[in-house]
């Protein structure tokens, strides 16, 4: 097989082309300007490599050229991992969203963690509380919960089981999907999943930017469960699946995007 991955492209990028993870690392931390990342590119090539006959550092030896910066930041917007565009006299760059995940990955770059997850039926919160209270591993920060617009209607939110163990906190966000966005599994309502899928991407879009996306694939409806699969595949983000809840032993397999399960 010839097909590559993601992570496999960049990490070919940053291993064959030093000056390429350098541009890479600086717009994981968001959008630079080609001045910017000539800066980064010429310190960290003085910090390694040229020096004076008494081993010295010459920063004022160091020169890179537009055409060398050009050169990289072309390759990389031809494979799909950059981006760029004109604003007055500069030319700004940035990461795409879907390369966002690979690129941290690979260069060893952490953010806060955001969990995805869904919930069909009201009963399941409970359950899911118990776990997402005691879990050690994943240690979200946030949680946003993507539900039918039925879902609420004369049930208790999960903020409520949450209380039961004070010492974790998240912010919890609900997003309500209209009947005609994703359906009514309970009522067999067909909702739409081109219209599901981009309702939740447009909250993914909101928060890769600044936080790594875990994708919860444990429960919910199938409309939204399919379109967060969809979601992790696209942008390439990790996936979990709860096999069974029992607290502290509760079984979880995690789904690592592009790679083979074990």
């Amino acid at each position: 097989m010839f097909w590559q991955t993601p992570d496999e492209i960049i990490r070919q990028e940053v291993e064959s082309v030093p000056v390429r993870k350098i541009i890479l690392d600086q717009l994981e931390g968001g959008p630079k300007t080609g001045s910017e990342l000539r800066e980064s590119i010429r310190k960290d090539l003085a910090a390694r490599s040229v020096r004076d006959a008494r081993g010295r550092v010459r920063a004022d030896m160091i020169r890179v050229t537009d055409p060398k910066l050009y050169f990289n930041t072309k390759h990389l917007e031809s494979i799909g991992i950059i981006a760029s565009k004109k604003v007055s006299q500069q030319r700004i760059y940035r990461l795409k969203p879907k390369a966002i995940h690979p690129v941290r990955r690979v260069i060893g770059a952490t953010r806060p963690k955001i969990l995805l997850t869904s919930i069909e039926k009201p009963e399941e919160q409970r359950q899911f509380a118990n776990w997402l209270n005691r879990e050690r591993v994943l240690r979200p920060k946030f949680v946003r919960v993507f539900v039918e617009e039925h879902f609420s209607r004369g049930s208790r939110r999960l903020e409520t089981f949450m209380a039961l163990e004070p010492r974790r906190r998240w912010e919890m966000t609900w997003h309500d999907l209209p009947l005609e966005v994703a359906g009514d599994s309970e009522g067999n309502v067909r909702g739409d999943l081109k219209a599901t899928y981009e309702e939740i991407e447009k909250v993914i879009l909101d928060d890769i930017d600044e936080f790594d996306l875990i994708v919860d694939l444990s429960r919910g409806p199938p409309l939204i469960l399919l379109a967060l699969t969809l979601l992790a595949y696209e942008y390439s983000l990790a996936a979990i699946h709860a096999r069974k809840y029992e607290g502290e032993d509760t079984e979880v397999i995690h789904i690592f995007p592009w790679e083979r399960w074990q």
